[in-house]
Formats: structure tokens, sequence, C-alpha cells
């Protein structure tokens, strides 16, 4: 402890100061006091405290994730998920997100902070451990080792926590203990004093044990400690092929090297003698620091946050805002000018300048009193009210505006001219350089949260290696329950063949996510599905995940809806029915089979029904064509024979026509030619006559 107090004395020092100024204390001592003895006012304009919180809850905002993969000694993909949602369960129980505040926000303040990692039994009565995340609230009851470099203080070699416990409850935990009264400790840990009739003050303490042990180089690529290799040697020399310590090709000589063994160890403290020890798992001290500002001159490390340089500004702020209160105020209220007599008789014009009269009334008065026909004097008027000195008001505001600069967040929402308009683009470039201006606490949590991570999977195997029904939560915030470390056995020589969900084996990495928290990763979720569903790929994704679309909806009956849905999908149905116990998957593996007999006999009653169908209608097509083929016959015949009948009734009348017609022309040919006849006898008569005559004549 004084080796941490004598190194860390001046930045607790300076950080206690820090927090009083964000609290609001923000005048000096003396200039406070001399003000306030007479009776000037001291304001407190605190923006520091506003720039802090802006800052604390953008990293709430933007909190960091833990993810994990697998890297090798047997780690799996699977198995990564289950590890990976343990750790989101473990920080769910144990609401680590006060941690990472707490923490966070001290690192805001005055540059450090702290959290860790304990283990706690699960009830009364249970023989099962949870690791839960713990906030450290206040800062200044660590003692750090100062040799540690990393940020996050993973390669300390010891740390001490100082606690309070009620004297009834330390004699009832530790009843054969005798107290050792502490020293008092460092700046920040005081309280009103380390010890008093109620409490006691104890001390955790954490320290890395180094022991020395050879290591020796095995011929399958491994190693062991000496002890480990005595122990295990006679069956690792069984096996086939047997497991030995390589040997020097020219001395056979076992290869191997000296190394140490780490532990990390853990006592209680109450002043001088240890209560209570024991030894934890894993390779690091479960105690994490978050950074805020760290430099390091001439071996001399000085930590700060945020608020140590806000303090000129702020106290210059607070000066120039009472400056200018102090002027409007002491000056005196602006008086009415009135001529004598012209208030006689109206005492309302006695406080005028403090209640808010409808109207006042006044004498008229003339200039000279003894001359009737002299002017008459104005009406009272109030003197010009004290003004502001610009210089005072642009001391404020740039006194305001250098605030605002150091904070990181150069464009204050409102500062833009009225009635300008600002893209969304600037607005998001606005806030990247704000981002920007303080990235380093954000950036530093992160780390912390990782190496929270790293902890974490140190001690799973220990705390989690039993066989049991465990919660885990997904990176979609939706709790399932699996079963971890699930021995399958063979059921022939009861031997164990695997072991599903194995958290003892493996090695894991860690891998930060940032962004949104897992209600709005969600909800985009479902957006992007929704915009995916509108594509030319919805039809595909409908019919293949249409359970997994629901059940990452947030709506009531989501959960329903999906289970009624998964029967649809087949590869759903086998994850689900794999998940079952082995009975279950029997029975569903048997109505399974049964359920496809079932379908096969009613798809070929189905393809039978089908074909006789499709035969009955073939006849049925045949038929319907050979009566349509005799009725359209039948209109055919009847329309021919109208037809006909038509066409001889119009024969007939063209007939009888022509017949007359003919006829008549016989007739006139038949008269022509009588007539034609008669002429030619006639003709022929009178020249036979006359042939007559003329032979008469010449006899």
């Amino acid at each position: 402890m004084r080796i941490s107090v004598e190194a860390n004395g001046e930045n607790t020092k300076l950080a206690i100061d820090d927090l009083e100024f964000e609290d609001g204390n923000q005048w000096p001592a003396d200039l406070a006091n001399m003000r306030r003895i007479d009776r000037r006012p001291t304001l407190t304009i605190n923006l520091t405290r506003s720039m802090v919180k802006r800052i604390c809850n953008n990293m709430r905002q933007q909190r960091p994730r833990i993810k994990v993969h697998p890297v090798g000694d047997g780690a799996r993909v699977e198995d990564a998920k289950v590890v990976g949602g343990l750790i989101r369960h473990i920080e769910t129980l144990s609401n680590a997100s006060v941690a990472y505040d707490t923490g966070g926000e001290s690192a805001v303040k005055i540059g450090w902070g702290y959290w860790r990692v304990i283990a706690e039994w699960v009830d009364e009565e249970s023989r099962d451990q949870e690791l839960k995340i713990r906030a450290i609230r206040n800062a200044f009851t660590v003692y750090d080792d100062p040799s540690c470099q990393l940020p996050t203080g993973q390669d300390r070699e010891w740390i001490l926590i100082s606690e309070e416990m009620s004297r009834a409850k330390y004699k009832r935990k530790y009843p054969k203990a005798e107290n050792a009264q502490w020293r008092r400790g460092g700046s920040g840990d005081t309280g009103h004093l380390w010890e008093s009739k109620e409490k006691i003050r104890l001390a955790e303490y954490y320290r890395v044990h180094k022991q020395p042990e050879y290591l020796h180089y095995l011929t399958d690529g491994t190693t062991l400690f000496d002890k480990d290799w005595k122990r295990l040697q006679p069956a690792l020399e069984a096996l086939n092929p047997p497991i030995t310590t390589e040997k020097d090709p020219v001395t056979g000589q076992s290869q191997g090297r000296m190394s140490y063994r780490r532990t990390i160890q853990w006592f209680r403290l109450n002043g001088r003698k240890v209560v209570e020890k024991r030894t934890l798992p894993g390779r690091h001290i479960p105690v994490v620091r978050c950074l805020g500002n760290v430099l390091d001159i001439n071996g001399q490390v000085r930590m700060r946050g945020m608020i140590r340089d806000l303090k000129d500004s702020n106290r210059m702020l607070n000066y120039w805002a009472t400056c200018e209160t102090e002027i409007v105020a002491l000056a005196p209220r602006a008086p009415y000018i009135a001529a004598e007599g012209q208030l006689d008789g109206h005492p309302e014009w006695k406080d005028a300048n403090q209640k808010p009269y409808s109207s006042l009334t006044y004498n008229l008065v003339h200039a000279n009193p003894d001359d009737p026909n002299s002017p008459l004097v104005p009406p009272p008027q109030r003197t010009e009210a004290v003004q502001v000195p610009a210089g005072i008001v642009n001391a404020r505001q740039s006194a305001k505006q250098d605030l605002m600069e150091l904070a990181g967040m150069p464009h204050e929402p409102g500062r833009d001219t009225p009635g300008v308009v600002v893209s969304g683009k600037a607005l998001r470039e606005r806030q990247a350089l704000s981002d920007i201006g303080h990235f380093q606490y954000y950036d530093n949590q992160t780390m912390a949260i990782a190496f929270t991570g790293d902890i974490l999977l140190e001690q799973i195997p220990h705390y989690y290696s039993t066989q049991r029904m465990q919660r885990i939560i997904g990176e979609d915030g939706v709790p399932q329950m699996v079963q971890i470390n699930q021995r399958v056995m063979d059921p022939q020589t009861q031997a164990i063949q695997e072991v599903k969900n194995n958290l003892t084996v493996g090695r894991f990495d860690v891998v930060m996510d940032t962004g949104p928290g897992y209600e709005t990763k969600r909800q985009e979720g479902q957006e992007a599905v929704i915009d995916l569903l509108k594509t030319p790929l919805g039809e595909p994704i409908v019919k293949t995940g249409a359970d997994i679309i629901v059940r990452n909806m947030d709506f009531a009956g989501a959960d329903d809806l999906a289970d009624r849905l998964l029967p649809t999908n087949e590869q759903g149905m086998q994850k689900a029915v794999a998940a079952l116990p082995k009975e279950a998957q029997g029975i569903v593996m048997a109505l399974q089979a049964q359920l496809k007999q079932a379908q096969g006999v009613i798809q070929q009653q189905a393809l039978e029904i089908k074909y006789k169908t499709n035969i009955e209608q073939g006849w049925m097509g045949v038929e319907r064509e050979k009566i349509g083929s005799q009725e359209r016959t039948k209109v055919h015949d009847t329309e021919t024979r109208a037809d006909a009948a038509i066409t001889g009734d119009h024969i007939a009348s063209l007939t009888a026509r022509d017949v007359a017609e003919i006829n008549a022309g016989a007739k006139m040919l038949d008269s022509n030619q009588d007539r034609a006849h008669e002429k030619e006898l006639a003709r022929m008569t009178a020249k036979a006559a006359e042939k007559a005559e003329k032979s008469n004549g010449a006899a």
C-alpha cells in the first residue's frame, strides 16, 4: 500500500480536486469566503458536468460487446457460440453495464477506474458458483501496482482493494480472527476513520505467485511441469504409441528448460494478519483497469481525466457571469423624474418600479407656478436602465467557447445562425469531430472490456465444468437453455463417445463488437430482412426460413407463430429434433417415418386417382366429342336441308321464269317463223305465178 500511495499520491490529490470541481465547488476557497463575507454573489455555471455527461452517455449508447472466436486445442465454432452466450449471460446476471459505466465514467473524470470479476455461490444451498462482474465505485480504494504498463493492468504483479465491513459481520464470518488496526490509507480512501465502533477496515490482496519448476518437452509436442510429469509418466508411457520426453540426439538427455508455475493468490487481511486465503484459477488478477489520459515524464506517471483541462475556462465563465449579474443586481432601479407637485395625491408612483399598474396619473404643473399662462411641465419620465458593459458579455462568450473547444465539442447545438439550414451530412461531420475529440476514453473502455472477456475465458472452464443446464443469451438478446459439458455415451461400451458444448477444453479469443446494443441491432436486422423480402430473393427466403424471420421480430406471440411455422421447414425441423433428448428424438423419428409412409401412400393414391381421373376425363371427352359431333351433324343437316329448300325454291322460281321466257321466245320465234314462211311462201307463189305467166305468154 505504501508503494502505491507514494507512486500515485499526487495523481490522487489532483483527482480529488477534479471531482470536487465537477461537483460544483468551482470557486477558490479564499475568494469564495471573501465574497461570502462581503455578501457578494458567487455563481457557478457548471458546464463541466454537462460535458462529462455528454461523453459518458455517448459511451453508454455505444457500449462495446464481447464476441468469442475459436483459436485451437479442440475449440469448435459451436462451442464458441455457447461460450459467447454464457459470457452475455454473466454480463446480464451481474448487471455488468453498471461496472463498465462506473469504471468508464471514473476514467473520464479523474483518469482511471476499476471493476473486477468474482465468483459467487448461486444460492445458500447450491454447490455451483456463478461468475459476476462487479463495479468498484470508489477508485481510490484500489492500490495498484505502479510498475504495470498496460492500460488494462493485465501485467500487474499485485493489487490491494480496501473495504469496510460491520464488526458484527466480521465476527460472524471470522470468529477466531484477531483484529489488527490499519494505518490510515491514502487520499480519497480515508472516510472519517479507517476504524470505527460500528465498522472495521479489511483489504483484499491479489498477487501473482511464480514457483520455479522444470518444464519437460514431450514427444507429442506438448509440455508438462516436473510434478505433473512424475504423476502422469506411467500412464503416458503405456499409451500406443507412448508419450515420453524428447531426448537430445547427442547426449540422450531429456529436453526441457527451467520455467515457473504461475498462480493467482488471494488474501483477505484485517490490518496485519491474513483471515482468509485461496488460489484462483486463471493467469491474470481478475481486476480490470480503465484509463483516461496518461503521460509518463521521467518515470513519473501522470493520469488525468477531462475535468482538469476545463477548470480554468469554467472558472472564467463563472467569474464573468457573476460580474454581469452583480452589475445588474447592484444597479439601482431606473427611477422616474418628475417636477415638484406632479405626484401630489398619487401615492402609486412610490412603488411604480415594483408593481404593474395599468395606468398612472399625475398633476398638470406649470413651469411657473405663479403664472398660469406659463407652459406645462412634461410628464414624469423613467431614466435609462444600467447597461452591462460589452467587454463583460464578450468575455463570457469567449470563456464558454473555450470550454466547448477544450471539451472537444466546438459545435454546440443551437449555435447556428437562425434561418440557416444545416444539412444532415454537416451534422454527421460535426458529430464525428466531437467523437474524435474524446475517442481515447471509448477506446480505453473497449480494451478494458476485452480484457474482462479474457479473464472470463480463463475462469469459465473452472466454474462451469460440470454437466448441467445453463442459460445463454444470443447476440440478438434472446435467451435459451442448453446443456453444457453433455457426455454422449457409447451404447455398447458405455464409454464417453463425445462431449457436446464442452467448456473445459479449447482455446478461444475475444473480439470486440461495437455499435448499437442488442435491441437496436435486432431492430436493424428486422428492417434489413424486410427490405430483402421485397427483392426477388424474398420468395425463396420465406420458403426456407419463415420461422427464423418471425422469431427475430419484436411483437407479442412471435415465438408461438415461429413454432407453428417451424414444421414447414425441413432444416429447422431437423435442428429442433436434434436439441431434444434421445428418447424424444426416437419418438419423433418414428412419427416422421410413419408420416413419410403415410405421405407415400397418399401420394400413390393421389397418382392413381389422378390417373383414373385422367382416363375418365379422356373417355368423357371422347363421348362429349362424339355427342357434339352428332349434334353438329344434325345442325349441319338441318341447315343443309333448309339451304337446299331455299335453293330449290329459288331454282324453281328461276326455272319457271326461264321457262316462261323460253316459251314466250319460242312463241315469238314460231310466230316470226310463220310470218317469214308465209312471206317466203307468198314470195315463192308470186314468183311461180310470175314464171307461169311468162310461160303462158311465151306459148
